[in-house]
């Protein structure tokens, strides 16, 4: 590779131009999750078959319940009634998918690597919920939204699957890289907007936090 070619994350341009000015309490964290990789698989969900080959292969079953999800050694979210999200430590997705369509030979079934397209933001924090609210129609309260359920929604114009961690709350949000940008300024401007700050948080190789 050229001495000039290098990768850039998705977030770089709005984490190298957060000065950290604004409201000194802060709503939330909103950390930066670069370091998964995600597969998007369909197929029938009433054939034992599938759902036995798909869960013996992962080693943890898919969420048979819509809006739900499993955690393990994949995040597995449920999409819709034939489709599944499958969120893996990033550079084991080729390995995943090659054992999916191994073990999945001659079944019916969708298998496509999207973690080009893909970027995760966690935000964190006492008035997380508040923050979200501004900009989605999601009854985010916690007897309507549980820790672990997911769902697919819109915040502030922009599509995105957002799934509740636990009840801290901590709220991953999967988006499209070509938003990410967006939705991320959206977020700390939400914070704002409620005298709050959203502090941004790079999480890098193996997991550490970096502000």
């Amino acid at each position: 590779m050229s001495d000039g070619l290098y990768r850039r994350h998705a977030l770089a341009s709005f984490l190298e131009g957060e000065t950290g000015n604004g409201p000194e309490n802060t709503a939330a964290d909103l950390e930066v999750r670069p370091d998964y990789g995600y597969l998007n698989l369909r197929g029938e969900p009433n054939s034992e078959r599938f759902m036995q080959t798909v869960q013996k292969t992962l080693e943890q079953p898919l969420p048979a319940e819509a809006g739900a999800f499993t955690s393990g050694q994949h995040t597995i979210y449920r999409l819709g009634p034939d489709e599944w999200l499958v969120a893996s430590e990033l550079g084991t997705e080729n390995e995943t998918a090659g054992r999916l369509a191994e073990n999945l030979a001659g079944q019916c079934y969708s298998l496509v690597d999207v973690t080009g397209g893909q970027i995760m933001m966690r935000l964190r924090g006492p008035r997380a919920r508040e923050v979200l609210a501004r900009g989605c129609t999601l009854d985010l309260h916690p007897r309507a939204f549980k820790a672990g359920r997911c769902a697919q929604t819109t915040l502030a114009k922009t599509s995105m699957l957002i799934a509740l961690a636990d009840d801290a709350p901590t709220f991953d949000i999967i988006v499209r890289r070509s938003f990410a940008e967006y939705a991320a300024r959206w977020l700390r401007h939400s914070g704002a907007s409620i005298h709050s700050r959203v502090t941004p948080v790079f999480t890098g190789a193996g997991g550490n936090p970096v502000r």
